[in-house]
């Protein structure tokens, strides 16, 4: 029974050995083997650690220029939030106005953005924007959005929902305030 508690003891030495080997520097490496060089100069520093540098995550809203209301404001919601940045992914022959409101609306709420025009294939081009993106949160768009309904309707179904994000739906509708004076 010593001999194999001797023999555990020493497989367990040479594990923990193993392991602090790779956080140990070269000098230090060395020092434990007992093959330290007689002269030592100045000790190795110790390794840098390589921190990555966190992406920042962001949240990503759909639009041909509309979606002033409900559905920037919902996005500019999350955004402050999760204290995010906003990307406006355009799509479309868009009005220079309406996107500049939209630029100011985020500005105004204090958010970073970033635009981001799609090309000829808007649909392509947000699942590049997706898998290229990890730091993505969530996409907004609204129901009625002609990128968003292709989305929906065709392209998900056909690649068998592979978006790697939530797609948030916000109807853009007038205020309640306003609807009941155009009734009156």
């Amino acid at each position: 029974m010593k001999k194999l508690s001797d023999n555990l003891k020493r497989m367990l030495n040479g594990l923990a050995q193993q392991d602090a080997g790779e956080f140990l520097s070269m000098h230090d490496k060395m020092k434990v083997l007992g093959m330290e060089p007689e002269t030592s100069a100045k000790p190795s520093p110790p390794p840098r650690n390589m921190t990555k540098k966190p992406a920042t995550h962001r949240i990503a809203f759909i639009s041909d220029g509309r979606g002033v209301g409900a559905p920037l404001a919902y996005a500019i919601d999350a955004c402050s939030r999760q204290g995010t940045k906003i990307d406006l992914l355009i799509h479309g022959t868009t009005d220079l106005e309406k996107i500049t409101a939209l630029e100011n609306q985020i500005r105004a709420a204090g958010l970073d953005h970033h635009r981001i025009q799609l090309g000829m294939n808007a649909v392509d081009d947000i699942f590049d924007y997706t898998r290229n993106h990890p730091s993505l949160i969530f996409l907004v768009a609204m129901p009625d959005d002609n990128a968003a309904k292709v989305l929906i309707e065709e392209s998900i179904p056909k690649r068998g929902a592979r978006i790697p994000v939530p797609l948030v739906l916000i109807e853009d509708r007038p205020s309640t305030r306003q609807a009941e004076q155009s009734a009156a």
